[in-house]
């Protein structure tokens, strides 16, 4: 019972902390200028962002004769099948180059995904000391300052990306051999290999579980731990490791409070999310349908895609980032609040760790 009840009032004191926190930070002396940086550096450190790709084709038809245009199967299909005996020629003898682009523009796709994973992590460590520094901190000296961590941080998260990707490799092969079991027929052998397959589900599932275990607890812990301690990451669990000596139930209870806390700032996301889309997306989406209806109507499909398909596709990039930013700008207290919530929290496991 006094474990409980000492659990109870560390996880509301940090709460209690946290919310206060939030104030001083943004809502006690309002800056614009500071709420907008701050925001930026939450997008960039905290928020997710997710594209959408749209791919499609309207196919041709009959368009009064004009030359080269497609009119029938039949008129056609001699031209279309010495174009079609043309390109398999030229993928004989382009295959080598198209393999060494395919695999170049893979290099390129994996080292933007990794400056991106890199510039993620150290404004990781930024927003850290927005909420925990007592004055505003410069966005390029505090990049700086955290590169070396914000490095070793997007490594441990490779590391720990890494065990389930190898666990639902390791587990193709028995997947395999399960469903080679059940294709025999026999009903021993179905009865394995059902077995099997839900046993490597639940493995995978359980692999999916601990990554996101491992991000939570390093979100929550290992970054604060580091920021506290100036640390790379070993030297930042073992910091978490000495915070968390017989506080177990200090932890549990933590998360308990986070998750509630968590299910209420849903339903305010939930509710600016469907506002925002009802105002901006949704009108902006069908301005472009309108424009894109009206040049397909005007001057075909192919035309329409060549004149309006790279605008669109950088007006969809740029729409994304600003509406994100927008929505990261509308709820910037919740973010402060949550994570002053964990500085505050593992500040008071332990006072080594304190950052304000």
């Amino acid at each position: 019972m006094p474990a409980t009840i000492m659990s109870r009032s560390i996880v509301i004191e940090s709460v209690t902390e946290a919310w206060a926190r939030t104030r001083a930070v943004l809502l006690t002396r309002p800056d614009p200028g500071r709420w907008l940086k701050y925001a930026f550096i939450a997008m960039l450190g905290v928020g997710t962002m997710s594209g959408s790709s749209f791919n499609f084709s309207l196919p041709g038809g009959p368009s009064g004769g004009e030359s080269g245009d497609w009119t029938g199967p039949g008129e056609m299909g001699p031209e279309a099948l010495r174009m079609m005996a043309s390109a398999a020629r030229w993928l004989g003898e382009s295959l080598g180059a198209l393999v060494a682009l395919a695999v170049g523009l893979t290099l390129i796709w994996i080292a933007v995904v990794l400056v991106a994973a890199y510039l993620k992590s150290v404004f990781r460590f930024i927003f850290v000391e927005a909420v925990a520094a007592p004055t505003e901190p410069s966005i390029r000296r505090a990049f700086l300052r955290h590169s070396g961590r914000g490095l070793a941080l997007l490594l441990w998260y490779i590391v720990i990306g890494m065990v389930p990707l190898i666990l639902i490799l390791l587990a193709l092969i028995p997947i395999l051999a399960s469903a080679g079991l059940i294709s025999s027929g026999r009903p021993l052998g179905t009865v394995l290999g059902a077995g099997g397959i839900l046993a490597l589900v639940g493995l995978i599932v359980f692999a999916v579980l601990l990554l996101i275990m491992f991000r939570a607890l390093t979100e929550d812990f290992l970054v604060p731990a580091m920021y506290a301690k100036r640390s790379g990451v070993i030297e930042g669990w073992r910091s978490v490791a000495r915070a968390w000596q017989g506080e177990l139930a200090n932890v549990v209870v933590f998360y308990i409070v986070k998750l509630g806390l968590g299910l209420g700032v849903g339903i305010v996301m939930a509710f600016a999310v469907i506002l925002s889309l009802v105002l901006l997306v949704l009108p902006a989406l069908s301005l472009a349908l309108i424009v894109g209806l009206i040049a397909l109507a005007n001057v075909g499909w192919q035309a329409s895609v060549l004149a309006f398909g790279l605008p669109a596709l950088i007006t969809l990039i740029l729409g994304g980032a600003t509406y994100g930013y927008l929505l990261q700008v509308l709820l910037l207290p919740m973010t402060v609040f949550f994570q002053a919530y964990s500085l505050s929290f593992i500040g008071k496991l332990d006072p080594a760790l304190r950052t304000f």
